[in-house]
């Protein structure tokens, strides 16, 4: 595409542009977030090599309430020569793999250049980021250091740029930020219901362990734990639990885990699963879902999940009933923009503003004296952050707290320049539970320019509630007759009211358009030799990813063969033909980890103009491997 086409072409400028970006931005945050010897961990040099980053897989939303959306996959699999040193300790990176679904919001919208106010831009949901480090052979206990600098990048990334984070670009400088947030669509309420297929652990000498079975469910930055239901192989446990939902693509992390008790033992693994919010929706908001092995293997073991998104709503009265334990009472949004007329002087300026909300505080950016950029100004600084918090059980039974705004200066030391508060109770007896105002801060004669919003939750209609389990067991029933891609949602023993919803559902998931996707086989892989003139013959099998879905899917493992042959399918949901086919071939190995031959991606558009039929060759670090596997497409 075109996007592409640019940058592999600026990609001599904008991997060096990139470079000083990361290094400006993350080497002051691993000061703050490494522990000991590592927080002076600094780059001693980064190129990002030859290999472009590719953009792909775009879909452009429809025109909606005066603003434009449009979402890409940010894939790269780079040789790279990153050199990271702190005191003594010197590594590098020499390969980066790294996959995202971005998200970019133009807004608000006008008939005067440029028309766009602003563009937003996040990861929808995090990216994962696959490091291949070297020269650490010599370094005691770097698996750990690994691990460690690993999740540091991965919480830097989710703090700036992921749901419901975003980065703001402004078009036009005058552009009001609370005239272009984008506030979440509502909130996600996820049940967990039950799980079957879990087996009992065969042990020696000791009794067999049947598993203790609990999941853990994460989305956005909240992660949820249920009960653990004892001794059970399929364990029920209705329970449910509320997330902030910014975008019906974000990810839900399923894991399910067996409870160990005692010092010396940690909990065992039984399986993990993702799938998009909007996966669930399309399949009448009930979805039984396999738990997949660190290889991508199904376990044997499913879940099953049910979701509803509820909507917010400016409702005074939503604040007089107790939620239920793990569900919100309501969301406050809290946006600061902009304060005037600092009492200082430029050199003096390190501003910024704490916002308290009972026992939280939040924190914006500092702002400084930059003299070379024109329209800046520290003394009358802009801030443009927003904050979206939960409003939980405990606030709702203690009395909604007030919110405490506290103007201060300086980063190392900071002084209060001076504090306002807005009560709770003005809050709620404004219009629409909103107030946007510019205040006096303080006694110097600074003003600080805010917005303050709170909403309840829409209750769930109690007809489109969680199935019954006699629902569950008759939709699975379907499903094993269907393909799992469409089943009925009409259990006997239902209201006729109910019938009539999830029949209206029923309809509405059989006029989605289905792809069904083949990989038939491959050519090319070789036989390499081992030690004492040993011969490895390939065991390939592949991996394949489809749209925006988190989902892998794995073929079998063809042994010992250089021409493996497949024939495996399986089915997608069709929102468009651009929707893009990532695959990964692998050589199975009995030690070690899996061998990667490389990948390709590929538009369902561009199998069906080759006659639904086509042969990729795979890529390595950005080079051709000369290794080659074949997939078809039809729609159905």
């Amino acid at each position: 595409n075109v996007l592409c086409d640019l940058v592999a072409r600026l990609w001599s400028h904008l991997g060096p542009a990139i470079g000083d970006t990361i290094k400006t931005v993350v080497e002051p945050m691993f000061a703050d977030l490494l522990p000991g010897p590592l927080k002076g961990l600094h780059f001693a040099k980064v190129d990002f090599g030859q290999v472009p980053i590719v953009f792909d897989n775009i879909v452009v939303h429809p025109l909606k309430d005066g603003t434009i959306q449009f979402d890409m996959d940010v894939v790269w699999d780079g040789a790279c020569d990153i050199d990271l040193k702190a005191g003594a300790l010197e590594f590098g990176v020499q390969n980066i793999k790294f996959f995202g679904r971005m998200q970019f919001v133009m807004n608000p919208l006008s008939d005067v250049l440029p028309c766009i106010g602003a563009i937003q831009y996040t990861f929808i949901s995090p990216p994962t980021i696959d490091l291949d480090f070297t020269g650490i052979a010599n370094v005691a206990d770097f698996a750990a250091i690994a691990k460690i600098i690993q999740n540091v990048l991965d919480d830097i990334i989710a703090s700036l740029l992921v749901l419901p984070n975003r980065m703001t670009f402004k078009m036009d400088p005058a552009c009001d930020y609370r005239k272009a947030f984008v506030p979440p669509i509502g909130i996600a309420r996820v049940t967990a219901i039950s799980g079957q297929g879990f087996k009992v652990e065969k042990r020696h000498l000791i009794k067999d362990d049947v598993p203790d079975v609990y999941l853990k469910l994460k989305l956005g930055d909240k992660v949820w734990q249920t009960s653990m239901q004892k001794n059970n192989l399929t364990p029920e446990w209705n329970e449910t639990a509320d997330f902030l939902l910014s975008d019906n693509n974000q990810v839900l992390h399923v894991g399910a885990w067996d409870e160990d008790k005692g010092m010396l033992r940690s909990d065992d693994d039984l399986g993990k699963t993702s799938m998009t919010i909007a996966e669930i929706l399309l399949e009448g908001k009930t979805k039984e879902v396999e738990l997949l092995d660190s290889e991508n293997r199904g376990t044997g073991a499913f879940v099953t999940l049910y979701c509803d998104v509820c909507r917010l709503k400016s409702d005074p009265k939503a604040f007089d009933t107790l939620p239920p334990s793990n569900h919100f009472g309501g969301l406050l949004t809290i946006i600061v923009t902009k304060a005037f007329n600092l009492p200082l002087s430029k050199e003096e300026a390190e501003s910024f503003v704490k916002v308290k909300y009972g026992e939280k505080e939040y924190l914006t950016g500092v702002v400084v004296d930059v003299p070379d950029c024109p329209g800046w100004d520290c003394l009358n600084p802009v801030y443009d952050v927003s904050f979206l918090v939960p409003i939980t059980p405990e606030h709702v039974k203690e009395g909604l707290p007030d919110v405490i705004f506290e103007l201060q200066n300086g980063s190392n030391k900071p002084s209060t320049l001076g504090s306002l508060a807005v009560s709770h109770k003005s809050l709620l007896a404004a219009p629409e539970n909103t107030i946007k105002a510019i205040r006096s801060i303080g006694e110097g004669g600074a003003k600080l320019e805010f917005h303050l919003s709170l909403h309840g939750i829409e209750a769930v209609d109690a007809a489109m509630g969680p199935p019954s389990n006699s629902l569950v067991a008759a939709e699975s029933s379907m499903a094993s007759t269907q393909g799992g891609m469409g089943h009925s949602l009409v259990a006997p023993d239902e209201t006729p009211e109910t019938q009539a919803i999830l029949q209206a559902a029923d309809e509405l998931v059989k006029k989605v358009k289905k792809v069904n996707v083949t990989i038939i086989g491959g050519k090319g892989f070789k036989i390499t030799k081992k030690k004492f003139g040993m011969k490895d013959i390939p065991d390939v099998y592949c991996t394949v990813k489809y749209g925006s879905s988190p989902k892998v899917w794995r073929t079998s493992t063809v042994k010992n063969n250089v021409s493996p042959e497949w024939k495996e399918s399986e089915k997608y949901i069709l929102s468009n033909e651009n929707e893009v086919i990532s695959l990964d071939a692998w050589d199975a190995n009995r030690k070690g980890d899996d061998t990667h031959y490389g990948s390709f991606r590929v538009t369902v558009a561009k199998v069906l103009l080759s006659s639904g039929k086509i042969e990729m060759e795979l890529l390595k670090k950005g080079a051709n491997t000369g290794c080659f596997v074949t997939l078809s497409c039809f729609k159905e």
